[in-house]
């Protein structure tokens, strides 16, 4: 007798569509009171994988958006378990948001002491001696060893969510947000927790206006590498390029724009390791204290005091990474707020004011800023073997363990967009029946990728050590080979002058950031209150004078005096400095704009300075046009 079974491909389709319209997430969420529920979103896309028949010059690829929704459930001490709603605490205008803190001076003392014990300074027979058989990892290895660890609690659960509709609006924002009250089965007074990179927290903020308890987080490791652009942004013309390319750098270009993060922090960090060592060793030759380095003229040790800008402010990227990376929230918070500032001097408005707002809302809710303090990042589950656990920031996770795991595991018709949204909600389920598959046929034995080898920058970096204490001691910093190919715009007093003064204007627009948030802020309270007392008699139509602007309710009330000042006006002396500009027919240089804002107050910056600039052509224009009528 003959047993005949068939099988098609049809039938396993029909299946796995069953199974993928049946899925249901929400089940693998863990229901307790002692579990703090984070959300966490972003955007997926997805391209046709290949074009379609015809000339593929005529043709573009399609391509589908989706909102990846997923959940990090993590277990908190029973110690900091609340009940009831949340304590707010209003604030004042007092409460320091923004500039260096006692952490990060005493972060830099220890970077500083680090260096000074792995270069084991001697001297032997009148001459200097040290080691040079260290790099750039035995500096981090010695740094970790001396920072305190957090997230000391197990792992937090992961769950892919049925996805939201494509991100293209500030309402698709909202509804996917919203999916999660029932998901998280949250009480009216609880607040939605939800951690995103800065482009659609800036959405989620504008959200919080018909969604009073939304609570948006700023995605850190996003913010880091925006960090990496802000230190380009500022050194770029002092000559960080010609380093670059000592290290053995070949795109510039690509670095430049951040084209990918991991390989420009790693430049960035063995800049930074390179400037520190130099600078230790520099000073000990000539007997100068650390702490006098920009001390004198400007126009002396111009590139000393150049670099050591970069190694206290690339200390402060330092800082944050490595908070990042040891869960120390405490760490991750008071860097982000020292570098505010730099921020706001390489004219990165959105990042300003996002970190403006993030810092506002931890200083409002301590009940929040504890939770965080005990998880302040993504633990990831260590080995035995590991002494140490490794976090990621919540957004680099979902980046992670949500986007690059769904388009591993996603196949078929991406671009149909229910076909696509099913397929996301029972990802998890799918991988689940694949690896039991694998692990019952195949005897568990898991493929672990190879360790990369990488190759060693011991040498390049100190070679531009040496090159750089050369450099620090000589008069004519630009007749050195280093600077011979990229040859640095900046690098005299003038632009040093711009760049020590770049930290404290920097502290003084972040502070007018939130200032400018802060204009509508009465009149939004004007308009609650009278909502309220109508809606007890009468109705009212309307809403909010100008729905763009951010409602920071937790801001400082006492700053609201300084919102009624009236419209600042041009005194004579600006209209002097102004006219110097005038000079300048189609175009408008940055050097001169540079040059216009040493001379105005602070109230000035680039975008009113043009502006000042174009209306002051266009009136010369009508006077000479009325002229020759």
């Amino acid at each position: 007798m003959c047993h005949v079974t068939s099988h098609t491909d049809r039938y396993e389709r029909k299946l796995a569509n069953v199974r993928m319209k049946n899925a249901n997430p929400t089940q693998r969420l863990i229901k307790k009171n002692n579990i703090w529920n984070l959300a966490i979103i972003d955007n997926i896309d997805f391209k046709e994988k290949s074009f379609k028949f015809g000339n593929i010059y005529d043709v573009t690829r399609e391509s589908s958006h989706a909102i990846l929704r997923m959940a990090f459930q993590i277990q908190l001490p029973i110690d900091i378990i609340r009940t009831g709603p949340e304590e707010m605490v209003e604030l004042t205008a007092d409460t320091p948001l923004f500039g260096m803190n006692s952490r990060i001076d005493q972060l830099l003392m220890t970077f500083q002491e680090v260096f000074k014990e792995l270069l084991d300074f001697k001297n032997i027979n009148g001459e200097l001696s040290y080691r040079k058989d260290f790099d750039a990892k035995s500096v981090k290895d010695i740094l970790l060893s001396k920072l305190d660890y957090g997230c000391l609690e197990p792992s937090p659960n992961v769950v892919i969510l049925e996805p939201g509709n494509n991100p293209n609006s500030d309402e698709e924002i909202l509804n996917a947000a919203e999916m999660y009250k029932k998901e998280f089965d949250l009480k009216d007074y609880e607040f939605l927790d939800i951690v995103a990179d800065e482009a659609i927290y800036r959405r989620l903020i504008k959200c919080k206006k018909k969604w009073t308890k939304l609570r948006p987080h700023l995605g850190q490791w996003h913010t880091s590498k925006d960090f990496c652009s802000v230190l380009l942004v500022l050194f770029s013309s002092y000559g960080l390029l010609s380093l670059a390319s000592r290290l053995g750098v070949r795109f510039l270009d690509k670095l430049e724009i951040v084209v990918d993060y991991r390989s420009t922090a790693r430049v960035l960090d063995l800049l930074w390791v390179a400037v520190g060592i130099a600078i230790n060793i520099y000073i000990n030759l000539k007997k100068i204290n650390f702490s006098e380095i920009l001390d004198g003229k400007n126009d002396t040790h111009i590139c000393l005091k150049v670099w050591y800008l970069y190694y206290r402010w690339a200390g402060i990227w330092k800082a944050h990474k490595m908070g990042m990376r040891i869960g120390n929230f405490s760490i991750q918070k008071d860097s982000l707020a020292a570098a505010a500032p730099l921020f706001a001097s390489a004219a990165k408005s959105n990042y300003t004011t996002a970190i403006a707002h993030y810092l506002s809302t931890l200083a409002a809710f301590p009940q929040l800023e504890e939770k965080l303090r005990c998880v302040g990042s993504f633990k990831i589950p260590r080995e035995q073997h590991e002494e140490n656990h490794i976090c990621l920031g919540f957004d680099e996770a979902l980046e992670t363990f949500g986007v690059k795991y769904v388009k591993q595991n996603v196949t078929g018709n991406t671009i149909d967009e229910k076909c696509l949204k099913d397929q996301i909600k029972a990802v998890q389920d799918e991988r689940a029946r694949i690896d039991l598959l694998i692990y019952e046929y195949l005897d568990n034995k898991s493929i672990l990728p190879a360790e990369r080898t990488s190759k060693s920058r011991m040498a390049p970096l100190w070679d531009l050590v040496g090159d750089l204490v050369d450099i620090f001691g000589m008069s004519d910093p630009l007749s050195h080979d280093l600077f011979q190919e990229y040859q640095p715009t900046e690098l005299h007093h003038q632009g040093v002058e711009r760049l020590i003064s770049c930290y404290q204007k920097g502290l003084t627009r972040a502070i007018e950031v939130v200032r400018t948030r802060l204009k509508d802020f009465i009149q939004q309270k004007k308009n609650r209150r009278t909502k309220v007392k109508l809606s007890q008699g009468t109705s009212r139509t309307g809403g909010s004078r100008n729905a763009d602007n951010l409602e920071l309710s937790h801001l400082p009330n006492d700053q609201i005096s300084l919102l009624k000042k009236k419209r600042k006006q041009t005194t004579p002396e600006e209209e002097k400095i102004l006219e110097a500009l005038l000079v300048y027919e189609d175009e408008l240089p940055d050097s001169a704009i540079n040059e216009v804002l040493d001379k105005l107050s602070s109230d000035w910056n680039k975008t009113k300075v043009k502006a000042a600039w174009r209306y002051r052509k266009s009136k010369i224009q009508i006077i000479n046009n009325n002229n020759n009528k």
